[in-house]
């Protein structure tokens, strides 16, 4: 028999992608990825689970346009930093 070998997700290498600040909300700040929104962090740095949080908490933030996304997006980065 082959040895029962747990996925261990820090094995993974994960990445952030920095579309999604744009496109969900989300920064990385040191080692988490963090929303901008509600300031959660994700455990684990997946397109889908960055996506589910954001449409299931954050509907309302979907209909701000570009111009004015990017401005609220690039304040509310400058409010986390502080």
């Amino acid at each position: 028999m082959a040895a029962n070998r747990e996925r261990k997700v820090d094995n993974e290498n994960r990445q952030f992608n920095d579309d999604w600040t744009v496109q969900y909300c989300f920064v990385q700040h040191q080692t988490n990825v963090i929303c901008l929104l509600c300031h959660l962090t994700v455990v684990v740095a997946k397109v889908s689970n960055i996506r589910r949080h954001y449409e299931t908490k954050h509907q309302d933030f979907h209909n701000v346009v570009m111009d004015e996304r990017t401005a609220r997006i690039k304040s509310l980065r400058c409010s986390l930093n502080r």
